[in-house]
Order: structure tokens, then sequence, then C-alpha cells
């Protein structure tokens, strides 16, 4: 009947205005998304966009409805080449009906630019399971592409920065193992920086102390920094290096935190400061020998001071003594004589020393000034240097019962010598015999010529208590000391300097019980 309306016509209008309810609704959820949001047919041909989509893209939804996607927004790969529809994922997700995600691709804008996206490509099915379509779901992520380019630069930077580092720097974690290692590290320590990464440090590089006694971790302030969470420092431990060496380390051990102050580990930097101390101890060195610069200089000055009135004394005393003897005559003179003789030897000794203690002073102060005394070399006699050392000495001999006695020295030829500095050898030799020798023994000096014909062997022989082997042997080394109470060991240093000077040689035999004989062997001439 016309006007009727037909029940199943009243029950369709609720039903149609639900679905277009559900319809507004699901588009409002679409248009207040933030990500871009597309549906694609099974052509790939866009059945909706969201604003958000076609603003990204700078397109107007209108624009892009009905349109091919791949054609307009992913044609081109991130490298600039074509993209192939066939291998594109978007494209695969509604022909093999699998989803398709992917976060290193690009979607390419109207005005021709490109953005980094990440999306999703999601099959669409019909009730029976066909295959409609696909819903691409994605997100410009060039913020966070930013923000890794930014990381990735901060790292690289970093990275820069500790394999320039010349101290050696190390990355712990809360056991101990290391987290990293840059190359001065590893370099001091005789390691690849990938033999040490994930090892134990302490084990590794800091288990001995310096003594070689072992070093339990426990009492380690490197250790303690990944424990207590202070930071540690010193410059008093050594580090190993892997070939079993060690050097000392001057290190900071400084925790590190997360974000919610937990403890997660450490950082260490150190030093190789071998150098370091080297350069301390030499200045302490040096700091010494100043100071024993300025007294050696002021001790020389009070001695030359000292000398003078000795030199004016002895020659007023020279007068005196021979005015005394002119004075007598007849026998009580000739009873005198050898008095008079014995008072002018003793004169001339004392004349001479101080003399020579004068030479050796202003070779002293010479050496403080920095300025080192060459030889003077002039022709001599060796039987003449001998003598007047017989002369300085044969009081001190008599007192104690020995002889002093030369042999052959008269046969010798003259010598190119320093003559101060031979008077210094002989000196120290035979002053050093005399207390070894028991009374009414000898020192002797013999002289010979060397088989070649161009040196001359000069012998110190003594009738003493000798040398053990091992004292023989060390002499003339760092080792050599004296036996005698309260010798410095330098008398024969200055005996083989002098020997040295003259591009001779020096040898020692020595027999216990016996004595011992050291022979110089000086060239004749300074030229070959």
């Amino acid at each position: 009947m016309k006007g009727t309306e037909s029940p199943f016509q009243t029950d369709r209008y609720p039903a149609q205005q639900a679905l277009e309810k559900l319809k507004r609704h699901h588009q409002l959820i679409l248009n207040a998304a933030a990500d871009g949001i597309f549906g694609l047919d099974l052509d790939g041909h866009h059945t909706f966009v969201n604003p958000a989509a076609a603003r990204m893209l700078g397109y107007q939804v209108e624009e892009l409805l009905g349109q091919p996607s791949h054609q307009t927004w992913h044609h081109t790969k991130p490298d600039g080449s074509p993209y192939p529809r066939e291998e594109c994922n978007i494209y695969s997700a509604y022909k093999d009906g699998t989803v398709h995600r992917s976060d290193q691709e690009v979607f390419w804008r109207k005005d021709g630019t490109s953005f980094p996206v990440e999306y999703e490509s999601t099959p669409i099915r019909e009730e029976g399971g066909a295959l409609v379509g696909a819903v691409v779901v994605f997100k410009d992520i060039s913020e966070r592409h930013r923000c890794e380019q930014a990381i990735v630069k901060f790292r690289r930077q970093n990275d820069l920065i500790l394999n320039a580092a010349g101290e050696g720097i190390f990355g712990l974690d809360i056991q101990g193992k290391h987290t990293f290692v840059n190359p001065a590290a590893a370099r001091m320590l005789g390691y690849e920086q990938k033999e040490l990464y994930g090892q134990p440090s302490h084990m590794t590089w800091h288990h001995t102390k310096a003594d070689g006694s072992s070093y339990p971790p426990e009492e380690c302030p490197i250790y303690k920094a990944y424990k207590d969470g202070m930071v540690h420092e010193g410059d008093d431990e050594v580090f190993w290096r892997k070939d079993g060496t060690s050097f000392p380390a001057q290190y900071t051990s400084t925790p590190i935190f997360d974000e919610d102050r937990n403890l997660v580990g450490a950082v260490v930097t150190f030093l190789d400061i071998t150098e370091k101390k080297r350069m301390a101890a030499q200045l302490v060195e040096e700091a010494k020998l100043a100071e024993v610069t300025r007294v050696l200089g002021n001790i020389g000055h009070d001695i030359k001071n000292m000398l003078m009135p000795v030199l004016t004394g002895s020659s007023l005393l020279r007068d005196e003594i021979n005015e005394h003897f002119d004075r007598l005559s007849g026998d009580m003179a000739n009873a005198e004589e050898r008095s008079k003789q014995n008072s002018m030897e003793i004169l001339d000794m004392i004349v001479n020393n101080s003399r020579r203690i004068q030479d050796q002073v202003r070779e002293m102060a010479d050496a403080v000034k920095g300025v080192t005394t060459p030889p003077r070399f002039a022709p001599c006699e060796a039987v003449k240097v001998v003598d007047e050392v017989f002369g300085t000495l044969r009081v001190y001999a008599g007192e104690k019962g020995i002889t002093l006695d030369s042999k052959g020295l008269n046969a010798l030829p003259i010598l190119e010598a320093d003559e101060r500095r031979l008077f210094n050898a002989f000196y120290n030799l035979i002053n050093n015999a005399i207390p070894e020798v028991s009374a009414g023994g000898s020192v002797t000096v013999s002289g010979l010529m060397g088989d070649d014909g161009k040196t001359v062997k000069l012998s110190v022989t003594d009738t003493g208590r000798g040398m053990p082997t091992d004292i023989r042997d060390s002499l003339f080394t760092q080792q050599g000391m004296s036996r005698k109470k309260g010798g410095t060991g330098l008398g024969l240093k200055i005996v083989k300097d002098v020997v040295d000077a003259h591009k001779g040689k020096i040898t020692v035999d020595s027999e216990e019980g016996v004595g011992t004989s050291f022979h110089l062997f000086l060239p004749i001439s300074r030229t070959p």
C-alpha cells in the first residue's frame, strides 16, 4: 500500500545511523592521529589518507586519494637511485600478506625533498581472508636521525679525544672488567686494545706491589672507586706490562654513576711517570751537588787563605835556621850540620806539599766554577816524581817502620806526562800501601821498558797482607770500596783517572799474606 512503511525500512535507519557514527568516529581517530596513515588497494592506490600523512608529504588529502602510492612518495631510495616497486616492502605487504617494517627508508614530499621514516605496512583482508589492500602507518623520524647523528658525532669526537690522549684511559664495569681502552693505555701496558676488552683489570696489570708482594684487590685504591663511589688518586703504584715488567704510574680512579645515581663502574686515567721520577731524583742529586759545590768552594777558599801563613812562616823559618847554623863554628857546627839538613828537608817537604795543596785547591775552585783543568803534558822523569812522593811520605813510613825503595827508574826514558797528576797517582798508591804493610816490610816502586818499546811499566809493590780475590776484582768498578778505617775509596779512582788521562792502563796482582802489586802501563809519547 502506498505510503505504508515497511518494518524492514524502519529497522534499517538505526543501523545506518550507527554505521555513519562509527565511520565518523574512525575518521576523527584518523584525523587526530599524529602518525601518517594510508589505506592502499591491491594496485597500491590510496583509498584513504589522514591529514597527518598528507601534511608530512606536503599534499592536500584530496590530491592523494586514488593516486599510486609508490610512484608518488616512495619512488627513490635514500642514495638517490630508483626504487623498483617489486622491491618495495610496502608493496610486498598487499602482495604476500605479511607485515613489513623498516626505519631505513625515506618518503618523498611534493616539493621533491625527502625525510627519513619509520613505517609498518600491514595487509588488509576480507572476512573470507582474501587480500584487499594494506594499511601503512608511518612517522617522520628526522629528529631521531638528527639525535642519532649527534650521538654518532659525539661518540666519534670522544673516540678521537680518547685515541689522541697521551694519558692511558680505561673504562671499568662494576666487576672491574674493561669496557673501553684507549690506544695510549694499551700501548703503555704492551697489549692490543682488543686483548684487554672484558678482562679483569686488577688481575691483568695491577696484581703485584712494587716490592713484588701480592696485591689483594680489596686493598687496591682503583678497585675501591667502583665500590665506595669515591675518587682515588696517587703516584705511588706500579702497573705491570704484558711482558712482566712494571713502571711507576700516576693515576686517578673516578666512579661512574647512572642517571639514578647507581654506581656502575669507574674511569681510570694514568701516566707512566718513569721519566718524571728519574728527573725528580736527578733534581735531588743536583741539589745535593749544588750544596757540595758551595761547601767545596768555601773550603777551598779557606784552605787557600790558611796556606799563605804556612808558606810565609816556612820562608821565615828557613831564614832563622840558616842564621842560627851560620853562627855556629868548629866542632859544634859539624855536629849540627845533620840537624840542619833534616830541618831543611822537613821544610822542603812542607813547602812542596803546601804548593801541591795550593794546586789542588786551585783545581777544586775551577771545578766549582764548572771548569775542568785539562792535563798539562810535558817532559817528565818518573824517578823525580817518585822521589818527591817518597820525600813527602818518608816520615810517615819511618814511623811505621817501613822502607820506601825504588828500582830501575833511572834507566827509564823521559815521559811525556802531567807531572802533577803522576805525583797524585803514586802518592795515593804508596800512601794506601803503607798501612797494609807490617813493620819491617817495604813498598818498592820499580820501572821497566814495555815489550813494545813505546811504553813504560811502573809497578808499586808492597809486602803487605794482600787482598781477597773478590776485593781485588772489584777495585776499579763502581763497587770498589776502601778497607781502611775511615777510607773513602777515592784513592784508586784518582789513580785510574790519571792512567786514563795518559791513555794508559792499570792492572793489579795480589795474594793474601804475600802482598800487592799495582802495574801502570804508560805511553812514553802522546804520539803513536
